[in-house]
């Protein structure tokens, strides 16, 4: 996964030296659906010692492997991303929670309450063992790749070391527990929406006190859940029956994400999903939907991530789809093709974006996420990028 990273000064104004780099940025992204864009200009993202000047300030600056793993605080040394990773994470079902509580809020955070705390010991469970293994074990990770690790000798256990990782809680199907709590989803509704931040900033005050009390970095992630949207609502469709907007799908919707069946505005999207961003400092990233070549139109990607900069989106993406003969080599963006219109071989692949990889053709998803990608619905149309070279 290539990132692109944003940060007035450098990179994202008409006036930053490395603006042309940009504007090539969004063309390849166009066309190759990467690089994504971190936003260094979010408050969350902030480092207090980053310098413009300082030939040396990528160590101050957030990084993320992809939607999950964000590396930046650190209460076992320097706030950095370099030479720490993400040890272990758990997530949670909290659409389950909303419907073993009948819709009963006070009941809804209690159990929140046991499964945050169950998911925390579990990860300090992983940790304890993880601690436990020597430096030799891990002959490239541990030879100084790590942060500290340097320092070890072979038979020198790793624990110490590995507490500038972090430890993550994560959550999935937020719009469909609103349903089940408000009969509706963030992005229809502002009570829902309001509800929203409440459960996941609750979630991550609950990290935020474990991780004082433990002296561990433990933070909330949005799950992107590749497999886990399917296998979860499958067994509460068993356990609770097909209720609508909830179980009566093959999937649960990723994280805080806005359903990708409900049709809303590029802005109203990034304008619900951005806030969520703050609280799940472990990982995050807001997607918009293209229906058509986003090639045909680049000034339309710079929209949208001006769009994602504009409401603090921490880390965001465009998806789109592009077809490419396996045999001549020629591709299109806007014809999805299953027949070469070139040399009529059939030997095709259709690229589309499952959560944050590009994995070839769909018959490798699982079905969950075959199932939300027949229900995706695009936040521009293929019409309106070409006629308008601004959204």
């Amino acid at each position: 996964i290539q990132i692109w990273k944003l940060k007035k000064g450098v990179s994202a104004e008409p006036d930053d030296p490395n603006y042309d780099l940009l504007q090539f940025a969004y063309r390849v992204t166009a066309k190759r659906f990467f690089p994504n864009f971190i936003n260094l200009d979010a408050p969350f993202n902030y480092h207090e010692k980053w310098d413009a000047n300082d030939p040396e300030r990528y160590k101050y600056e957030c990084a993320t492997m992809g939607c999950r793993t964000r590396v930046f605080d650190n209460r076992n040394g320097e706030k950095t991303s370099i030479g720490r990773g993400n040890l272990s994470f758990t997530t949670i079902n909290l659409p389950r929670l909303a419907l073993e509580s009948n819709g009963d809020l006070s009941d809804f955070f209690d159990k929140l309450i046991d499964y945050t705390n169950l998911a925390i010991d579990q990860l300090i469970e992983r940790y304890e063992y993880q601690r436990t293994a020597f430096k030799k074990q891990f002959p490239l990770l541990m030879s100084g790749m790590w942060e500290g690790s340097d320092k070890l000798g072979d038979y020198d256990q790793v624990g110490d070391v590995l507490k500038q990782g972090t430890l993550s809680v994560g959550f999935i199907g937020l719009a469909e527990t609103l349903t089940v709590l408000t009969g509706h989803h963030h992005g229809e509704s502002e009570e829902a929406q309001e509800l929203g931040l409440e459960i996941v900033k609750f979630m991550n005050d609950r990290c935020k006190y474990w991780a004082d009390e433990l002296d561990m970095n433990i933070s909330m992630l949005a799950t992107p859940a590749e497999g886990l949207s399917g296998k979860f609502i499958k067994k509460d469709r068993e356990d609770f029956g097909v209720i609508e907007n909830v179980t009566d799908r093959d999937y649960y919707t990723n994280s805080n994400h806005i359903p990708v069946w409900y049709k809303c505005t590029m802005e109203h999207k990034m304008k619900v999903e951005a806030p969520y961003h703050a609280y799940t400092p472990a990982g995050h990233i807001a997607y918009l939907e293209v229906d058509g070549d986003p090639e045909k139109n680049v000034q339309a990607v710079e929209q949208m991530v001006k769009l994602m900069r504009k409401h603090n989106v921490g880390y965001g993406s465009i998806n789109h789809a592009r077809a490419r003969c396996l045999d001549c080599g020629y591709e299109s963006g806007s014809d999805l093709f299953d027949k070469c219109p070139h040399c009529e071989s059939e030997n095709v692949d259709v690229l589309e974006r499952i959560t944050g990889y590009l994995v070839g053709g769909t018959g490798k998803w699982n079905a969950g996420k075959k199932a939300e990608l027949e229900d995706r619905v695009s936040h521009i149309s293929g019409e309106k990028m070409l006629k308008d070279k601004k959204i």
